[in-house]
């Protein structure tokens, strides 16, 4: 047993003395090799930041167009999309962000039954975009984004 632990001792010792010799005898440019590392490291940290803060700014415009539009939906006697406050304000909230209010997605539901007309129903509005990765060709890669929003239709809003 101390012939193998002798023998591996000495076989260890003579790689760290050609690892220390080799290393040594390197020469280079640490400047160069700096250099070379932090724009192999630097581009796809960019483009990371770059793809959430893309991310990040449409999830901000679709929470608000929800939002906001199922605010003004729920104070509507009648709720409809087409023509209305919510309808403005959900264009208003994607164009501010920089996306295309035609390109979204929206949707209406209520609950407990479809028939939005009747107060005291929960009134919810979707909104969805696709949001195309920057930088690529052909924008072949979209990630979608989505956010709901719901709200209570007052039961007795149209009473006097």
């Amino acid at each position: 047993m101390r012939r193998w632990n002798d023998t591996c001792q000495r076989l260890l010792h003579r790689l760290l003395r050609q690892i220390l010799r080799h290393l040594q005898q390197e020469r280079g440019s640490a400047s160069l090799e700096f250099l070379g590392i932090g724009i192999l490291l630097l581009i796809p940290i960019a483009y990371g930041m770059l793809t959430l803060l893309q991310l990040e700014q449409a999830m901000f415009a679709v929470e608000l167009a929800a939002r906001n539009g199922a605010r003004s939906l729920v104070a509507d006697a009648l709720p409809n999309l087409q023509g209305s406050l919510a309808a403005e304000q959900i264009a208003w909230a994607l164009k501010d962000q920089g996306l295309d209010p035609n390109a979204a997605s929206i949707t209406m539901t209520c609950a407990p039954t479809p028939d939005c007309a009747v107060l005291g129903e929960t009134l919810t509005l979707t909104v969805g975009v696709d949001v195309t990765l920057p930088f690529l060709p052909g924008g072949s890669l979209e990630i979608p984004v989505e956010s709901s929003a719901t709200f209570p239709r007052g039961r007795f809003e149209g009473v006097q």
